[in-house]
């Protein structure tokens, strides 16, 4: 062959490849979280989530995938990250270089923001078309989490279902003689018993009637019984709007809480403790009270752990205690909830943003909710009179909460897969709560949260501690008010929750 027609033959392949290339022909692997081949799959979706697990390592195991993607056409990528943290990042990153998932989460704060810089699709002009996904997360009220300067640019998931409540060692009360406590004063007196009067009977003075972390809630009940919450959050009370920090009842319920650490009722560790610290304090029998949730308590592996530490240990759930400012559980931050957004890149992709808003519909259907929540009829559940009844294979789709994008019929999804600790949750779910608007809340280029969020508790912790007199808690104000402009966020707060209708007007 001589070198002309070796050329010519070698172009002609070339060629041939590029226009291979063109026509759909790819040579590249096809998606490994597919089941089907790339040239084959439907509209590419990606959804970025954050979470402690991920989908099967197999993706054959994936069944829901395999569904949501026949159903719709669509080709559903679900991208986990661990960490709150880490997540954020990988969202401002992928946003910040125009690689965004089409569909991801965000606080009502972050909506605004980006909101603000362009960020997020207007979901307004679609929202006719996305009525059924309206309606399954709670309607009109719901709605205006993810609604800003009369726009909507995002879609609030459900709220999950309180879980947490004070429990109580019943054993413990039988040793020292008590009955459970209902008042304030009373579970001082169960705290100071707990402590005192060796419940264990092990003839060693190592128990505590408390412990926790104010950090993690652990002070809930007590701030509800001063018809408050750890200080810096708003609630409304006859129609006017107040900050924990200048309701006058806060120096009574941090007095209270200096009594406990002071009286030694308290854990030691108690402002310092993690999340995994003060279960094992209460699960080795160091404890007789706090605020926890009912998984912790009521579910096998959290049954087994504490039988083994402590086999006669009897945990029972306690309501708020009764104080001068009412009996409230904690706070319900309503407006805090995960708010689903896409990004305004989606508006050149109308093909995309079609099946995004099938997939929502869908999701908020019977059929596609049940899909995420339990898997496959037939497979992972039987409906037996529209009750799902769960089949042993229901273990092998642990992973939907994942898919589950816009939550989930709360009670029905509990009583389904957790139908023996229904007494546990129903007693959480029906405890009073203050309802709180902070997240409704733009704020002022002149206040920084974080600096001021960081001085609150660092000071609240003193005052608890017996390390700041209270009497200087009018200094503590005034620093906050001076020093981090805590009097520009409030005017902010007021004003704007009257624009939005939350406040009545003067």
């Amino acid at each position: 062959m001589n070198v002309n027609r070796w050329q010519t033959a070698l172009a002609l392949v070339i060629g041939f490849l590029l226009v291979a290339s063109f026509t759909g022909c790819s040579f590249s692997p096809a998606n490994p979280n597919s089941t089907v081949p790339s040239t084959q799959a439907g509209v590419r979706l990606e959804v970025l989530v954050s979470a402690l697990n991920n989908l099967p390592s197999d993706p054959a195991m994936d069944r829901i995938k395999r569904e949501l993607d026949e159903a719709l056409g669509i080709d559903l990528k679900i991208t986990a990250i661990v960490g709150d943290e880490d997540y954020k990042n990988q969202r401002s990153l992928r946003l910040a270089s125009n690689t965004s998932a089409d569909l991801f989460y965000v606080d009502r704060r972050d909506m605004i923001k980006l909101s603000q810089q362009g960020k997020l699709l207007d979901l307004t002009p679609y929202m006719d078309e996305l009525q059924e996904t309206k309606q399954f997360v709670g309607g009109d009220e719901t709605m205006t989490t993810g609604t800003y300067s009369g726009k909507v640019f995002g879609i609030p998931k459900t709220s999950p279902a309180p879980q947490f409540t004070l429990w109580v060692r019943e054993d413990w009360l039988e040793k020292v003689g008590m009955q459970p406590p209902s008042t304030l004063g009373q579970l001082m007196e169960v705290m100071k018993a707990f402590t005192e009067q060796d419940p264990d009977g092990n003839g060693k003075h190592d128990t505590y009637g408390f412990t926790g972390n104010p950090q993690f809630n652990a002070l809930d009940q007590l701030f509800g019984a001063y018809g408050t919450t750890f200080p810096g959050k708003f609630y409304i009370k006859d129609g006017q709007l107040i900050n924990s920090l200048y309701d006058p009842r806060m120096k009574q319920a941090l007095e209270f809480m200096k009594e406990m650490v002071t009286t030694g009722v308290v854990d030691p560790d108690f402002l310092a403790n993690t999340k995994g610290q003060q279960k094992d304090k209460a699960y080795q029998g160091q404890v007789g009270l706090l605020n926890f949730n009912w998984p912790i308590v009521v579910n096998s592996d959290a049954v087994k752990q504490i039988s083994t530490f402590q086999p006669e240990a009897r945990w029972i759930q306690l309501s708020a205690p009764v104080g001068p400012g009412g009996a409230y559980n904690g706070y319900d931050d309503f407006s805090a909830r995960s708010i689903l957004v896409m990004p305004a890149t989606l508006q050149k992709e109308p093909d995309k943003l079609r099946k995004i808003i099938e997939l929502l519909n869908y999701l908020s259907s019977t059929e596609g909710s049940r899909l995420v929540q339990y898997g496959l009829q037939g497979v992972h559940y039987q409906l037996a009179e529209e009750e799902i009844m769960p089949t042993e294979n229901i273990r092998d789709v642990v992973y939907s909460h994942l898919y589950q994008l816009l939550g989930r019929d709360e009670m029905t999804y509990l009583r389904t897969k957790f139908p023996d600790a229904e007494p546990y949750y129903s007693f959480a779910i029906d405890q009073p709560r203050l309802k709180v608007y902070d997240a409704f809340i733009e704020l002022p280029q002149s206040f920084n949260a974080a600096d001021a969020n960081r001085y609150i508790m660092e000071e609240t912790f003193k005052f608890i501690s017996n390390k700041r007199p209270l009497a200087e808690y009018d200094d503590f104000v005034g620093t906050l008010e001076k020093a981090y402009h805590y009097t520009q966020y409030m005017e902010a707060a007021v004003k704007q929750l009257a624009e939005q209708g939350f406040l009545q007007n003067e």
